[in-house]
């Protein structure tokens, strides 16, 4: 099987701005992402890191056609979807929303709220039943839940209903966004853990968002490193967490807590962010940063991963 017959997704140079002042004499923007181009392959977990405003958001929505890129493409098996996605394609994508608590209609039953998709989709009433009652077996839940509401539920219960209606339509990709971030530390594992195992059963590819390296490095088989809109460095799972190269991905794997607390490791602190239009976007945070990096860096490919760093 050659590399584009596994291919089921790919994102072509994405770029987005949002206007931030608009007066009579000047516009200014904030650039959300710039240049960013990734694959995702048929069955795959490709994770997308970064702290809060790097852009992973911004690229779940793009994919999904919720906004559109200022500049770049993305592909849906070789299809450009860019503009618009037919109701066909919608079906083979799909979203699991970061707090269930907002995502979930509360005024809906949980069976109103799985039938939903299907209905839109102009499933028939005998169909949608049955497929409702499969569905939430397949996220853990029992059909009694069917006809409860939202509030009844605990927060891990209503995520797992988040992921069965994001699955009711048998889609080919979800974008999972940040969905244990809301969740006891307790659950989010149990979370992760049927996300693979939907992977595994399914098929279904996933983006998986998150800030946590450390649960995007347990989940994911293929890992983006974000930081102010900008790839910093992106490779399989391997070998960015046991062999992380850009700055910024150490610093990363660095704030991981320790398993026990005589493994701790002295860390660096992190500067303040300052505005660097001009040259590397991490520059100004870097520990390793010299005068060249007033110049922004080009993507260097070492043993099939790609870093955006002078150094490398």
């Amino acid at each position: 099987m050659d590399s584009s017959s596994r291919q089921l997704l790919k994102v072509e140079n994405l770029t987005k701005r949002y206007l931030i002042k608009n007066t009579f004499f000047k516009k200014d923007y904030f650039t959300a992402l710039s240049n960013v181009s990734f694959t995702v392959d048929k069955g795959s977990i490709v994770g997308l890191v970064g702290e809060s405003g790097s852009g992973k958001s911004t690229i779940g929505k793009i994919i999904l056609n919720l906004i559109k890129p200022d500049e770049g493409k993305v592909y849906l098996l070789d299809k450009d979807i860019t503009n618009g996605l037919s109701k066909e394609d919608r079906k083979k994508l799909s979203i699991i929303f970061q707090d269930p608590r907002t995502s979930l209609n509360p005024r809906y039953k949980i069976k109103d709220i799985l039938q939903e998709p299907l209905t839109v989709h102009g499933y028939p009433k005998s169909e949608r039943e049955t497929i409702v009652k499969k569905v939430i077996k397949d996220v853990g839940l029992e059909e009694t839940f069917l006809d409860r509401y939202p509030h009844e539920l605990s927060g891990g219960q209503r995520q797992r209903v988040a992921i069965a209606r994001a699955i009711v339509l048998n889609p080919m990709l979800i974008v999972a966004d940040e969905p244990t971030s809301a969740l006891d530390v307790s659950l989010q594992l149990q979370i992760v853990n049927l996300i693979k195992s939907l992977r595994d059963e399914k098929g279904i590819s996933f983006i998986f968002i998150s800030h946590d390296l450390n649960v995007v490095g347990y989940l994911s088989d293929y890992i983006i490193v974000l930081y102010k809109g900008k790839v910093m460095e992106k490779g399989k799972k391997e070998d960015i967490v046991k062999n992380p190269i850009h700055p910024y991905t150490k610093l990363l794997l660095q704030s991981i807590p320790p398993d026990h607390p005589k493994h701790r490791k002295t860390f660096i602190p992190i500067k303040e962010s300052i505005n660097n239009p001009e040259g590397c976007e991490f520059m100004d945070r870097c520990p390793m940063a010299t005068q060249q990096c007033k110049q922004k860096p080009t993507y260097k490919v070492l043993d099939g991963r790609e870093v955006y760093c002078h150094f490398v």
